[in-house]
């Protein structure tokens, strides 16, 4: 019996598969075990075809490969290659000393050729964290580039992959995967709402979920759609997880360009629930797609009621589980919310510009929406008014800032509470009925505020600012 190390994607992480190769005398046949998918049954074709037209011959007997555990279900066409070379090695064609501490994965054609897989940067991530060498396909060198080390060999086809392992010819180093580049944005040129601008930049500082109010036409979407600029550039190791996701994702192939932006996703409000968390087949939803980056939820009272509450244990725990018959899927799920929403149907209730036409059930229908667990997990909100003439003859200034907030950097020791600001938080609790999550929100809202200000000590205006941010617009237009 040969042993091959492999690999299988779960969500996106990659776990370790022992590929088990045995020929024994007996009838020919070919048989593949450990709960396969159909993908992984059809590569008893692929791998006789490829061994056939390499120039090697399949054996005249009786072949097993148990893909252990059995309990993971194993999908894809990635077992092609170990499956093919511990035949190899049962021949004698190479030894069985050359699957030491590494790991195969790359889908065969009938050929005999490497083709592309799927979750490389996840079984890519399983070999450096075991200091293991894994081989893979030429095809995967873009996203192989985003893992550094020296822990990847990159095969065109079974010969070469051959050659690799026994060493006839060097490894051929990984060019840099190609990358989106962007021109450095300059803002957009937004009139007035200074307020609401203030509230986003805040929000942005502290990824603290906003939610902005108002009537149609004052800028709401605008500012939403503008606000991702306030968010520095992402990490390499964010870049990894938000390209791992896409991978999973299905969104990602031979010629895409390597994502090195945090994701800004903007879902139409007729989205269903599975769409917007995740679905059982295992697809990631929107809230997984906007990992590290934005989720836009433009008109959110329009959403589906069922898909929005669905929104509230991600929310919290910063990943979304999906359960399956066999398992359970894992994805991260921390992003940015930024939420719009009208005062009512026609959007101009309490407008001075323009008489509201809706009746009191429409508008009673409209804010229960917006009431609810939900709704107490948003802790900014910001009402935006129409421009005034003044305002309007105002010279635009480009926001947001050219600067962004430089990685948001924070302080090695946190703004300290003063008890002034504590007292007054104590006190406004009761006549604002704040929940316990709420009073907590304005705590880290304070502290946002305090440390945007370069001050180290959370003060009474501080906190004057976070109530007003959390409750002010909500009240204004809610009540």
């Amino acid at each position: 019996m040969i042993l091959v190390q492999s690999g299988v994607v779960a969500g996106i992480e990659g776990f370790p598969i022992d590929v088990e190769v045995d020929v024994r005398p007996g009838l020919p046949g070919f048989e593949i075990v450990g709960l396969p998918s159909k993908t992984v049954r059809e590569s008893r074709e692929r791998v006789r075809s490829a061994l056939r037209n390499s120039g090697f011959k399949f054996p005249a007997q009786k072949v097993i490969v148990n893909l252990a555990p059995a309990h993971y279900p194993k999908d894809g066409a990635l077992f092609d290659l170990p499956i093919a070379l511990g035949i190899l090695a049962h021949q004698g064609v190479l030894p069985p000393q050359v699957f030491k501490n590494a790991m195969f994965a790359g889908e065969l054609s009938l050929s005999g050729t490497l083709k592309r897989i799927s979750g490389v940067l996840s079984l890519a991530k399983l070999a450096s964290q075991r200091n293991w060498q894994i081989i893979l396909p030429r095809e995967n060198e873009v996203e192989a580039a985003l893992i550094p080390g020296k822990h990847y060999l990159l095969a065109s086809s079974l010969h070469n992959v051959l050659d690799l392992v026994t060493g006839r010819i060097p490894p051929q180093k990984c060019s840099p995967g190609k990358r989106i580049v962007r021109k450095a944005f300059q803002g957009a040129e937004i009139k007035g709402q200074a307020q609401a601008k203030r509230a986003l930049e805040i929000a942005a500082h502290g990824r603290h979920h906003i939610m902005l109010l108002g009537p149609p036409g004052v800028g709401k979407t605008l500012l939403a759609k503008t606000a991702r600029y306030l968010l520095p550039p992402p990490t390499h190791e964010e870049i990894l997880v938000i390209n791992k996701v896409y991978e999973a994702a299905g969104l990602m192939d031979s010629r895409s360009p390597l994502l090195t932006e945090r994701p800004f996703r903007v879902p139409h409000h007729s989205i269903s629930q599975a769409a917007l968390v995740g679905s059982r087949s295992g697809r990631p939803g929107e809230i997984t797609l906007a990992h590290s980056g934005v989720l836009l939820l433009d008109e959110f009272p329009e959403f589906n009621q069922g898909a929005l509450q669905g929104l509230r244990e991600p929310l919290d725990h910063k990943e979304v589980q999906i359960s399956r018959a066999e398992h359970t899927l894992t994805y991260p799920a921390d992003f940015w919310m930024i939420a719009t929403a009208n005062p009512c149907p026609c959007g101009y209730l309490g407008s001075e510009v323009r008489l509201c036409t809706c009746n009191s059930r429409d508008v009673n229908r409209y804010r229960r929406k917006l009431r609810g667990p939900l709704l107490d997990r948003f802790e900014v909100f910001a009402y935006l008014s129409p421009l005034s003439e003044q305002e309007l003859r105002q010279r635009t200034i480009p926001w947001p800032p050219i600067q962004r907030a430089e990685g948001h950097r924070h302080p090695e020791e946190a703004p300290t509470m003063s008890e002034d600001a504590l007292d007054f938080l104590h006190q406004v609790q009761k006549k604002l009925e704040l929940s316990v999550r709420g009073f907590e929100n304005t705590r880290r809202l304070s502290r946002t505020i305090a440390r945007l200000d370069g001050a180290s000590i959370i003060r009474q205006t501080h906190m004057a600012e976070a109530l007003q941010y959390r409750f002010e617009s909500h009240n204004q237009v809610l009540t």
